[in-house]
């Protein structure tokens, strides 16, 4: 092992960054062995309900009319499919990796493997501007990559935002601290990369954390007395920054602000204001107890089942692992008098405080309520991502620490310090060993009382089931324990034994970075493993069915109703349309009749062009006839079910959207005889006596319309509200849309003989499209050019 130290300190400084590369490279591959190995998919839930149908649906639009999709017609009568982040079209660090062939990068799986070690190597960069050695910066960038907040994570566009934030931070404190404008270009770059990454509540957290930063220092500058000028120019230079990364995220940012209003993440769910309801945005709240997972994973369960934490589920437990925690302490009680200490305890106790959700409610409250944008996103405990950084920062610095003491050879009372806690973990652990039944009945109380509190006790039927249940739970834990008290014990050991000089500070580097790989390696392993499978594509495509054969034989334009599963997307792979489906941004109008359980009101089914009805069970109802028993799936067609386009006998108008509801609900509405708008328009009752009304020509972002009528009509159109997208064309004159049944469309169409076309274009989304490639390829001309101009000075010197 000290031939090995010896090589690797000989290396200068390039080579041993290359070094360190190839070591986080093998790391890698060896935890993401399934993909990179052996060829494995990943195959969880979202990759089959979603991934692959709307990138099926994208690849065959962009075929067909060399375009972008805009529009996605298949689920909850039509939504925004690019501007609800459906579609991204990045500008972004994974923009870079396609100069590399696409079967290559599918091979590696670079979602994950190209962003990890991506991740590493800016973490480097960041430990390494705070002067740490190579080895420490290395320790921090293990602990950084390796926690489960990035491994346990199979959405790749989450793990890319999560790494871009130590360079954000890197680029943030060297602008602050030189006020070189190459890292106010920097940070814009990188912040608009993270934004264009796809994962706002992320992007979020990085502008909050920037915000922090450039807080905590203009009032560190304030108590140092540096000149407002200085401080001015800085704060000036981070805007400017800030507006770069706004307008290169443009193509994210620009139709994702236009959707908001009419998403339930800007309307607000359930009757709410702006944003998302309070008890659907802390859904996902981090619990006191689960504290304890930082350093043993198995304590509240390991995700699924097992789990009894206050979230409705998680996949993995936030482990950071026991060397990197010990090391973040010791950096935590020895160097307060760092750079940006305070800085990073700060974030600590924010990130965790803001990750409790409602079991901090006075401060969960105050956010949604006050802070800008922060009810737009639910899940709070994302936001420990930031708590992993700082840790990681800590664990490196701390490392830091140990090799200053063994260079310097002081002993500040760590030796006695050391023994006295070494020895406490090993009475601590006898005690375990001797009071093993006692604890087991404690951690069975808490199991039943978070279940209780949760409603989980629900899905058992008998006594026994939960019994073998906390019996696994407890097992799990008991067995995490032991494991962190060995390593704990053992961490310890080995940093007593070097400041006592009874092993080398070379043998005592590479023990430490091996145990916190081994360490973290193992709980990576645990939550990577399941997450592929030795499948084909194919096999994870919806398969057609005797069901979907018969609708597909069906001409007219309709959609369906999956009674037994609503929420699935596998009728849109077969370009079958349904008033169900799953989206995280659905649109708010249509979730409000979601929210009011408007699926078995038949008047919606009517509003919504449903036809069929779709079930595994059998049943009668005077409105629905059966059509189809095939394979043990039942089709029923509503017997007075409307087309995509109809025309409307009468007009009322309420802006109130409960009383909106109510009409549509009552048993009186007749969908074809009266429209609900939202305001008055020059007629108000129609005859529609001789009216004819044809769909000429379908397409998912156009429609046209033949008209034969002897009177003015009021013409609807059964497709989702959305006034930045859709426009109408009579004849081909521009006419305006009303909001119609709170969340359809309809349009004035004069006596005679027309052709009416709904059409989907979205201007902002090309010009942000010009906007956000323009100012991608400036930044990279700039810094590449700045880095080729750096490398040939330093030549000349040499």
């Amino acid at each position: 092992m000290k031939n090995i130290y010896s090589q690797i300190k000989q290396l200068g400084g390039f080579h041993k960054y290359i070094f360190m590369v190839l070591f986080f490279i093998t790391c890698i591959v060896y935890l993401y062995q399934e993909p990179v190995l052996y060829g494995e998919k990943l195959t969880i839930s979202d990759v089959r309900s979603q991934g692959i149908i709307f990138g099926n649906y994208r690849d065959n639009f962009i075929e067909k009319y060399d375009d972008y999709p805009l529009w996605y017609p298949y689920i909850f009568c039509g939504m925004p499919f690019h501007a609800s982040g459906t579609y991204r079209l990045q500008y972004n660090l994974e923009t870079i990796y396609k100069i590399i062939p696409g079967d290559i990068l599918r091979r590696l799986a670079k979602g994950f493997t190209f962003n990890i070690l991506a991740g590493a190597i800016f973490m480097l960069l960041l430990l390494r501007s705070y002067g740490l050695g190579y080895y420490a910066s290395f320790a921090g960038a293990v602990a950084f990559v390796f926690t489960t907040k990035i491994l346990g994570t199979p959405h790749t566009n989450r793990i890319v935002t999560f790494i871009h934030l130590p360079l954000i931070l890197y680029a943030l404190r060297r602008l602050w601290d030189t006020r070189k404008w190459i890292f106010m270009v920097l940070l814009g770059g990188v912040v608009g990369s993270q934004i264009g990454s796809y994962h706002p509540q992320v992007a979020y957290y990085g502008l909050l954390m920037i915000g922090l930063y450039s807080l905590y220092r203009l009032i560190q500058g304030i108590i140092k007395k540096e000149t407002w000028d200085r401080l001015m120019t800085t704060m000036g230079m981070t805007g400017v920054s800030l507006g770069i990364g706004y307008y290169m995220a443009s193509i994210v940012l620009m139709p994702m602000s236009e959707y908001l209003p009419y998403s339930i993440r800007g309307v607000g769910t359930s009757g709410s204001g702006g944003g998302l309801s309070y008890d659907y945005a802390t859904s996902w709240s981090f619990d006191w107890w689960e504290i304890f997972t930082f350093i043993i994973p198995g304590f509240s369960g390991f995700g699924g089942n097992t789990y009894w934490g206050d979230m409705p589920f998680t996949s993995y437990p936030h482990y950071l692992g026991i060397p990197v925690v010990i090391l973040a302490i010791i950096a935590l009680c020895t160097k307060k008098d760092r750079g940006d200490y305070w800085f990073f305890v700060m974030v600590l106790i924010f990130s965790l405080s803001i990750a409790m959700g409602k079991n901090f409610s006075i401060l969960s409250s105050l956010l949604l309520n006050y802070l800008p944008y922060f009810n737009k996103f639910r899940e709070p405990s994302m936001i420990l991502i930031l708590f992993s950084l700082s840790t990681a920062v800590f664990c490196g610095w701390g490392f830091q620490s140990i090799c200053d003491v063994i260079r310097n050879q002081s002993k500040p009372q760590w030796e006695k310090i050391l023994i006295r806690i070494i020895i406490g973990f090993g009475v601590f652990t006898i005690f375990i060993l001797f009071f093993n039944e006692s604890l087991q009945n404690i951690m069975y109380k808490i199991y039943n009382s978070a279940d209780q509190s949760t409603g989980r006790l629900q899905r058992f039927q008998n006594p026994q089931q939960i019994n073998y249940l906390y019996q696994l739970r407890y097992e799990m834990f008991y067995r995490d324990l032991w494991i962190a008290l060995g390593l704990i014990i053992s961490t310890l050991s080995v940093i007593w034994l070097v400041i006592t000089k009874k092993i080398s500070s070379q043998l005592f580097i590479i023990i430490l970075i091996l145990m916190t790989l081994f360490d973290l390696g193992y709980i990576g392993r645990k939550v990577i493993s399941p997450m592929f499978s030795n499948i084909s594509r194919q096999e994870m495509e919806p398969h057609k069915t005797g069901i979907i054969d018969y609708l597909q034989k069906d001409n007219d334009i309709f959609r369906v109703y999956p009674l037994d599963n609503r929420t699935t997307n596998e009728y849109s792979w077969f370009g079958i349309s349904s008033i169900g489906g799953y989206h995280a941004a659905k649109m708010a109008n249509y979730q409000d009749f979601i929210d009011k359980n408007f699926f078995d009101n038949l008047n919606f089914l009517r509003l919504t062009n449903t036809k069929y009805a779709i079930s595994k069970k059998r049943f009668n109802h005077p409105e629905l006839i059966l059509e189809q028993s095939i394979q043990g799936e039942h089709i029923y067609r509503l017997k007075n079910w409307l087309p995509r386009v109809f025309l409307i006998d009468s007009v009322v108008v309420s802006q109130e959207k409960l009383e909106t509801l109510n009409l549509i609900k009552a048993d009186n509405f007749n969908p074809v005889e009266k429209a609900i708008l939202t305001k008055k328009i020059p007629k108000m009752q129609f005859n529609l006596e001789g009216s004819k009304v044809k769909i000429e020509h379908w397409e998912s972002e156009k429609t046209i319309i033949s008209v034969e009528m002897i009177n003015d009509a009021l013409l609807a159109l059964s497709e989702g509200y959305y006034p930045p997208g859709w426009r109408a064309y009579i004849d081909g004159e521009e006419t305006e849309i009303y909001q119609t049944n709170h969340f359809m469309q309809s349009v004035m169409v004069p006596a005679g003989d027309h052709k009416v076309e709904f059409r989907f274009t979205l201007p902002s989304f090309y010009r942000a499209l010009f906007i956000s490639r323009t100012i991608f390829i400036a930044v990279l001309v700039v810094l590449l050019g700045y880095g080729i101009w750096i490398n040939r000075q330093r030549l000349k010197l040499t």
